[in-house]
């Protein structure tokens, strides 16, 4: 019976194992990065149409996961579907649609949060987690670029207020929604507008001018005069939104404002000028001036400016064209005849300039001869002079250093005698000290004998009777018995000199 009962409940724990295992599996979910969960809970009342499920509800659940693992979305309770990322370029926007909420009132386009359609704001560059059921991004559109030299130009598309907004946006990238707002590019600074005079072929074969091309006006001869104009003008940026909301674009600009008032212009300045005055250099200047001047003075009514108007060429009729032709003719023949003359005469004066240039070389020759010869003489008689001024000063100094040599061999004997002089009375001069020292010049010649003695000499005194030397020599002084008897000494050097 024990055994029976271990085997039951053992078999229970088994099977809740089991059942526990199997539950996890079944609701164990992994979501990889770059994507997310959509769940729809499948049990509850069911959820409002066009709506997301709430907690109790069947339908699609409003929040989605991100990247991670889940054990709690059992398949008795969930179904679960992988969507991936939205993901938005670099330099594109992404136009969010709501499609779930509100139906929009007829009069409006954009949705608001709750309402169904296009939404207000954008998808910008990225990764975009969407739960697909109430919102979706189909539409990748390029965001708005505003390049340097230029200003946007904002429209608000919809609302009370909607129109062009007086705010101008400055170079730059914005994540703008273009069916919100709409964004024209105007040029800032200077620009140019070309009238040129364009011809073409008739049917008759005949070059004529192209209608509607140039500025065309009335003379006062009743001639037509048409011309090549350049305008150049440019926008401030705080007055491109009331030009835009004026006027429209910059090409609209340039045929509503610049080549009407243009023509006016020129008409009822031109119709008072002749052909003939308006081809004239000043008076076309003039004509110049006071164009470029009404211009801006309109440019400053309108909110333009306009810096100056240049007649680039004209184009008179053809019949005075042919006689301003043929005038121009005669006179650039006339010039090229006086040109001519005065080449012949330049040309003539120039053979004359040779041969004086001939004739002022020969006499230069002959005057530089002379003069060569001429100075030539003054040098040598000059050279011959520094040579003998330079003997004679060269003879006084050998004269002079004979003298100095003289001078020096007298000087050196004077000092020879004077050296041998002074020696001698230094001689003289110790000898008489020596003799005074010894007590006389006895005394001094016995020493000076003696010295001369040898060293190892020895005196013996022996009497040998008399008559013999040592009997008859007096040599009882005690003097010369005490230098006999002494130890020879060195000899006394006596000192020379002053």
């Amino acid at each position: 019976m024990k055994t029976i009962v271990i085997s039951v409940c053992g078999g229970i724990v088994l099977l809740v194992l089991c059942g526990v295992f199997a539950l996890w599996a079944l609701g164990y979910k992994y979501c990889n990065y770059g994507e997310s969960l959509l769940i729809t809970q499948k049990t509850g009342t069911l959820a409002a149409p066009d709506s997301y499920a709430k907690e109790g509800q069947q339908g699609v659940s409003e929040q989605i996961r991100g990247p991670g693992r889940y054990f709690d979305l059992d398949p008795y309770h969930y179904s679960v579907e992988v969507i991936p990322d939205k993901i938005i370029k670099p330099g594109f926007i992404g136009l969010v649609k709501n499609n779930i909420g509100k139906d929009l009132p007829s009069d409006r386009f954009l949705a608001g949060a709750e309402e169904k359609g296009t939404q207000k704001i954008v998808a910008t560059p990225g990764a975009w987690r969407i739960n697909t059921f109430g919102q979706q991004i189909d539409t990748e559109v390029p965001a708005t670029v505003i390049k340097p030299g230029y200003v946007g130009v904002q429209t608000l598309r919809e609302g009370k207020v909607k129109g062009v907004i007086d705010r101008v946006l400055q170079a730059g990238y914005y994540n703008i929604n273009p069916m919100e707002i709409r964004v024209d590019e105007v040029g800032i600074g200077y620009d140019t507008s070309e009238f040129h005079v364009e011809t073409e072929i008739g049917s008759d074969g005949k070059e004529r001018v192209k209608e509607g091309t140039g500025v065309s006006f009335p003379l006062a001869d009743g001639k037509q005069m048409l011309l090549d104009i350049t305008v150049v003008w440019g926008l401030n940026p705080e007055d491109t939104p009331r030009i835009v909301r004026d006027y429209g674009t910059e090409k609209m600009v340039e045929d509503k404002i610049i080549k009407p008032q243009l023509l006016s212009i020129c008409k009822n300045l031109g119709s008072n000028l002749t052909t003939q005055q308006f081809i004239q250099g000043d008076t076309r200047e003039q004509f110049q001036d006071k164009v470029t001047q009404a211009m801006k003075d309109l440019g400053q009514q309108k909110g333009m400016r306009i810096l100056i108007v240049l007649v680039r060429g004209f184009h008179p009729s053809e019949d005075i064209k042919a006689t301003i032709q043929a005038r121009m003719i005669a006179e650039q023949e006339r010039e090229t005849l006086m040109i001519e003359q005065a080449r012949d005469t330049m040309a003539a004066n120039l053979e004359a300039a040779k041969k004086m240039v001939d004739v002022a070389i020969i006499d230069f020759d002959s005057e530089t001869t002379a003069l060569v010869a001429t100075e030539q003489e003054k040098g040598f008689k000059k050279a011959a002079e520094i040579k003998e001024e330079g003997n004679r000063k060269v003879a006084e100094l050998e004269r002079k250093t004979a003298e100095i040599l003289a001078q020096i061999t007298r000087i050196k004997g004077q000092a020879g005698a004077d050296v041998i002089e002074a020696t001698k009375k230094a001689e003289a001069s110790g000898t008489q000290l020596m003799v005074e020292a010894y007590g006389g010049p006895e005394a001094y010649n016995l020493a000076t004998f003696a010295e001369g003695l040898p060293s190892d000499l020895k005196i013996e005194y022996r009497y040998a009777g008399e008559g013999t030397l040592w009997t008859d020599v007096d040599l009882k002084d005690v003097a010369a018995r005490k230098i006999l008897t002494q130890p020879k000494r060195k000899p006394v050097v006596p000192k020379t000199g002053g």
